[in-house]
């Protein structure tokens, strides 16, 4: 699990750095009863989601994302706009608990 969060704020930063002409990024990490919440959040020009999913040669990092999440049985997503883009992973509870570290069970 905590691979999978890195690397969907790296990408997200990484993608920030690179494309969104951002002067302001926020990074959450929110625990809540069901599970936590990763969320990311600039206000750089934005863009056209399901365009970028579409194209097969733009969008693997947000592609790449969305599989990480998914395949700890998380949810991600992403809305954008210009002046405001987020990146969330919802990860429920049961995916955290079914991921702990055995040794964190132990102790």
């Amino acid at each position: 699990m905590n691979t999978v969060l890195f690397r969907v704020v790296q990408e997200s930063l990484t993608n920030i750095e690179k494309h969104a002409s951002a002067t302001r990024v926020q990074v959450r990490l929110i625990f809540h009863g069901g599970g936590l919440r990763l969320r990311i959040v600039d206000d750089g020009i934005g863009f056209d989601v399901p365009a970028i999913r579409a194209d097969p040669r733009r969008g693997i990092g947000m592609r790449n994302m969305r599989e990480r999440v998914e395949s700890i049985g998380g949810d991600f997503s992403i809305a954008s706009r210009p002046g405001r883009t987020a990146v969330l992973a919802d990860l429920p509870l049961a995916a955290i608990e079914r991921l702990r570290a055995p040794h964190e069970e132990a102790a």
